[in-house]
C-alpha cells in the first residue's frame, strides 16, 4: 500500500516560478563543405555553471562511436570509466573522476530528467539501467564532474551523466540494423561470437502535440566473463587430471585456470512511447513510458580438465546433487605435481530474467516573463527480476537438478522540482535557483534452494534481506555578477535521509535480524568564483557534500553458489571536501580546457571484494579518509587548420590514496582500488567528402589495483586490472535515395590490434561492426 501511495504523491507535478533562458554561445559543427552555425534553444537557465562538464552531440556520436548500447555515447568523455565487460553487459558500472567503477552510488545518470542510476545497489550489481534508452534515441549527452551544484546530492561525488533524447518537429521515421562479430580466442576457446541490434522509430508533431514511438531489439554473445581459476599447492592428492593452464593469481600466488563460465548471452527488447505537448512556445510537457524485457543466459561452461581416459572432469559433487570441493566427493585434483580444489558449482549453468517498467512526466520552460520551471516525477519498477543457477553442470554424473533461485524486488520513485531565474528581484546581475527533491527506493533479495532448477522451483527459503531508503532534499543557489566578467555563486543543500525496514533473515541458521529505522540530516554548502574576460574563463568551485548509504550497502546479505555478501547496517554517511579550478580558452570552433581538482573524503564506503577459489566474498566498510589530486586536460576543435578534420584529445591524471584508517593502518598509503592513474582519449575525424567521413579513436587506461591492500600486481589474469590501449575505427557513407529518404552505411572495428586486457573480467577482443540505417 505504501508503494502505491508514494506513486500517487510523486505523480503530482507542482507549479511554481522559474527563469527566462539565457542565451548560449553559438556552436559550430562541420557539415560537409559548409559550416553550419546554430544556437541551441534553452528551456531552462544554466544552473550547473559551477560544475566542470563535457558535452557530446548526436552527430559526434554517429561519426566516432560504434554505439551498440547507450553507455557507449560517453565512451570518450574525459575521466569517465565504464566497466562494460562485454557488448550487452547488464552490469556496465560507471566511474567518474575519483570514484571508481564499483562506486556506482557516487554517480548519477538521467534520461530526460528521469533517474536511470541504481539508488539501491552498487559495485557489480549497481550499474545504471542503460538499456532503458537506445543509442539511436540520443540527441546529446552531458557529463558533469563533482558535487558542485546544489541541485545534485551525494550521488554526484563522482559526477552526473545527463542523456537527452530527441522529439520530432515533423513526421519522421527511422530504421537501423547492426551486426556484431567478435573474434574470440582465449583460455582454450576459438570462436566467432555474433550479435545484432535493430531499432525502429516513428514520430510526428501536430500543432502543439508531438509523439514518438520506438522499438529496440538487441542480441549478442559475449566472451566468457569468469575464467575458472584457483590456487595450487605442491602435492599429488586427488584425481589425476590434464588440460589445466597454470597461471598466477593476481597476487602472484601459483594458480591454475581450469575452465570458464560459458558464453554470456544477452537479449533485450525495449518498447518506448513519448508524448509531448507545448503549452506555450517556451513551456513544454513530456510523458515517457518504457518497457524492457531482458534475458541473460550462460549454458555452456567449459572445463579444460580431462582424466586419463580423455573424459571431461566437472568438479566435485555429492550424491545429494550438491556441489563439493572435498577429496571424498571428488573435488580435489592433481596435475603436474600440483593439487587444487574444484567445486562442481564452478561449471554451473544459469539464466536471468528482468522485466521493467519506467515512466515519468516532465514540465520544462518559462512560466512567467522571468521565471522557469523544470520538474520531473518518475517511477522505475523491475517487477519481474529473478535468476537461477544449477548446483552442478547438467552433464555431471551426480546432477539431480538441484540449484538456487534468487528473486529481486527493486523499485524506486523520484520527484524533482527546480525553479530558476536570471533576473532575481528584477536585477539583471542576480540569478537564483531553488527546489525540492524526493527519492524513495526499495530493495528485497530472496534466495531459495531449488530441487528442480530448470523449472525454477522455490523449495526452501534460505535468506531474505533488504530495506528501503528515503531522502527529502531542499536546495538553492544564488549567482551575483557583481562587476563585468566576474561572478560569485553560493548555495546550499539540505538532505534528510531515512533507512526503513532493514532486515537480514537467514532461515538456514534461524538468524533473524530486524534493524531499527534510522534517520539523519546534513547541510552541504557550495560556492564558486568566476572570471571570464573575452575568450578566457577562470573558475574556482568548492563543495562540501554528504552521501548516505544505500540499501545494498547496509542490508544485502546473500549466500549463493559462488557469491557471499555480508550486511553492514550501521554504515554512516560519507562526507567530503571537493575543490576544482578550471581554466578554459575558446578558440574558433573549439576550446582548450584544464581542470585541477582535489578531493578529501571521510568515511568513504569501500566495497571489499576478494575471490576465494570460485567463491566471491563482498562487504562494505568505511575507510577513514582518502585524498585525491588530479588534472584533466581537453583540446577539441572542428575543422582544425581549416581542413575538413575534427580533433578531440583529453587526458585525466589522478592520484588517490588512503591517508587515514585507524581500523586497519596497513592500508594507509595504498592506492585507491579500480582507479587508473592515467586515462586518455583521442579521436580524429576526416570528412573525406560531404557524404563520407571516417574516424580513428584511441582509449588508454593505465593499470590499477583491484584490492585496497594493493597486493594484486600480476598482469593479464582474471581478478586483476591491466594497462590497455584500444584503437577503434569507424566510417560512415550517406546516400540520398530520394528527396525525403536517406540511408547511411557504416562499418567499424573496436580494439583493432586485438589487445587482451582484464578489468577483473576479460574485455572483448577485436570486434567488427556493420550498420545500415534509413531515415524519412
Amino acid at each position: 500500500m505504501k508503494k502505491y501511495l508514494l506513486l500517487l504523491g510523486v505523480g503530482y507535478l507542482g507549479s511554481g516560478i522559474a527563469a527566462e533562458p539565457v542565451k548560449n554561445k553559438k556552436m559550430d559543427t562541420y557539415q560537409g563543405e559548409e559550416m553550419v552555425t546554430y544556437a541551441p534553444v534553452k528551456k531552462f537557465p544554466k544552473t550547473t555553471q559551477a560544475t566542470p562538464s563535457h558535452s557530446t552531440t548526436a552527430e559526434e556520436i554517429e561519426t566516432r562511436v560504434n554505439a551498440t548500447t547507450v553507455e557507449d555515447t560517453v565512451r570518450y568523455a574525459p575521466g569517465v570509466l565504464i566497466r562494460k565487460r562485454f557488448i550487452g553487459d547488464p552490469n556496465g558500472t560507471l566511474g567518474i573522476r575519483t570514484s571508481n567503477s564499483f562506486q556506482t552510488a557516487h554517480s548519477s545518470v538521467y534520461a530526460d530528467g528521469m533517474p536511470l542510476h541504481n539508488p539501491l545497489r552498487t559495485s557489480f550489481s549497481g550499474a545504471p539501467r542503460w538499456s532503458m534508452v537506445a543509442p539511436s534515441e540520443i540527441e546529446s549527452t552531458e557529463v558533469l564532474y563533482g558535487p558542485f551544484s546544489a541541485q545534485y546530492g551525494g550521488a554526484s561525488f563522482g559526477g552526473v551523466v545527463n542523456l537527452t533524447t530527441r522529439m520530432p518537429e515533423k513526421f519522421e521515421a527511422h530504421m537501423d540494423a547492426m551486426g556484431i562479430f567478435q573474434d574470440m580466442h582465449r583460455a582454450g576457446r576459438n570462436e566467432l561470437l555474433t550479435g545484432y541490434k535493430t531499432f525502429l522509430s516513428a514520430g510526428d508533431k501536430m500543432d502543439r502535440f508531438s509523439v514518438f514511438g520506438s522499438y529496440n531489439h538487441f542480441e549478442n554473445e559475449g566472451q566468457p566473463q569468469t575464467p575458472r581459476t584457483t590456487t595450487v599447492s605442491n602435492g599429488t592428492t586427488g584425481t589425476a587430471a590434464t588440460g589445466g593452464q597454470f597461471e598466477n593469481q593476481p597476487t602472484g600466488a601459483p594458480g591454475i585456470v581450469f575452465g570458464d563460465d560459458g558464453i554470456a548471452q544477452q537479449t533485450t527488447d525495449l518498447f518506448k512511447l513519448k508524448m509531448g505537448y507545448d503549452f506555450t512556445d517556451d513551456l513544454k510537457g513530456l510523458f515517457t513510458i518504457a518497457y524492457e524485457e531482458r534475458l541473460g543466459k550462460t549454458d555452456d561452461p567449459q572445463s579444460l580438465l580431462k582424466n586419463a581416459s580423455g573424459n571431461t572432469l566437472l568438479g566435485g559433487g555429492a550424491t545429494t546433487g550438491l556441489s563439493s570441493n572435498s577429496l571424498a566427493n571428488g573435488g580435489v585434483f592433481t596435475q603436474a605435481g600440483k593439487t587444487f580444489a574444484v567445486p562442481g558449482s564452478a561449471f554451473s549453468v544459469g539464466e536471468s530474467e528482468r522485466d521493467a517498467l519506467n515512466y515519468g512526466l516532465n514540465l520544462k520552460g518559462k512560466i512567467s516573463d522571468n521565471w522557469s520551471i523544470d520538474t520531473t516525477a518518475s517511477y522505475y519498477d523491475a517487477f519481474n527480476d529473478s535468476s537461477v543457477s544449477s548446483n552442478l553442470n547438467p552433464n555431471h554424473p551426480l546432477n539431480k537438478n538441484k540449484g538456487q533461485v534468487t528473486d529481486v524486488d527493486a523499485w524506486w520513485a523520484a520527484y524533482d522540482l527546480k525553479l530558476a531565474t536570471d533576473k532575481f528581484l528584477d536585477r539583471d546581475d542576480l540569478s537564483f535557483m531553488g527546489g525540492y527533491q524526493l527519492n524513495h527506493a526499495h530493495l528485497n533479495l530472496d534466495v531459495f534452494n531449488s530441487n528442480n532448477y530448470p523449472q525454477q522451483s522455490r523449495d526452501t527459503h534460505t535468506t531474505d534481506s533488504g530495506g528501503e531508503t528515503q531522502t527529502n532534499s531542499a536546495f538553492s543557489q544564488l549567482e551575483w555578477r557583481f562587476i563585468p566578467d566576474w561572478s560569485v555563486m553560493a548555495g546550499a543543500r539540505f538532505d534528510h535521509w531515512q533507512a526503513i525496514d532493514g532486515h537480514v533473515r537467514d532461515f538456514s541458521k534461524n538468524n533473524i535480524q530486524n534493524f531499527a529505522d534510522r534517520d539523519a540530516s546534513r547541510v552541504s554548502p557550495k560556492a564558486s568564483l568566476e572570471y571570464s574576460p573575452d575568450a578566457w574563463t577562470f573558475r574556482y568551485s568548492f563543495s562540501k557534500a554528504y552521501r548516505f548509504p544505500i540499501a545494498e550497502e547496509m542490508f544485502a546479505s546473500v549466500s549463493s553458489l559462488n557469491n557471499l555478501s555480508i550486511s553492514a547496517p550501521d554504515l554512516g554517511p560519507e562526507n567530503g571536501y571537493f575543490h576544482n579550478f578550471m581554466t578554459q580558452y575558446d578558440i574558433p570552433r573549439g576550446y582548450v580546457r584544464a581542470n585541477f581538482f582535489y578531493d578529501q573524503i571521510n568515511n568513504e564506503i569501500a566495497n571489499t571484494l576478494q575471490n576465494f577459489g570460485s567463491t566471491r566474498v563482498t562487504t562494505f566498510l568505511p575507510i577513514e579518509q582518502t585524498e585525491a589530486v588530479g588534472v584533466d586536460l581537453t583540446f577539441q576543435q572542428n575543422e582544425i587548420f581549416e581542413l575538413p578534420v575534427d580533433l578531440m584529445l583529453n587526458g585525466t591524471f589522478i592520484d588517490k590514496q588512503i591517508t587515514k584508517n585507524s581500523k586497519n593502518t596497513a592500508l594507509v598509503g595504498s592506492q585507491w582500488d579500480r582507479l587508473p592513474k592515467l586515462q586518455a582519449n583521442a579521436s580524429l575525424t576526416y570528412h573525406i567528402m560531404p557524404a563520407w567521413d571516417s574516424s580513428v579513436s584511441v582509449r588508454y587506461r593505465s593499470d590499477s589495483f583491484q584490492r585496497l591492500d594493493n597486493l594484486d600486481t600480476e598482469a593479464n589474469v582474471f581478478g586483476g586490472t591491466d594497462e590497455s590501449t584500444f584503437v577503434d575505427l569507424k566510417t560512415n557513407y550517406h546516400l540520398k535515395l530520394h528527396p525525403k529518404l536517406k540511408s547511411t552505411l557504416s562499418a567499424g572495428i573496436d580494439n583493432v590490434f586485438d589487445v587482451n586486457a582484464f578489468e577483473n573480467h576479460p574485455y572483448p577482443q577485436r570486434t567488427f561492426f556493420v550498420k545500415a540505417s534509413l531515415d524519412y
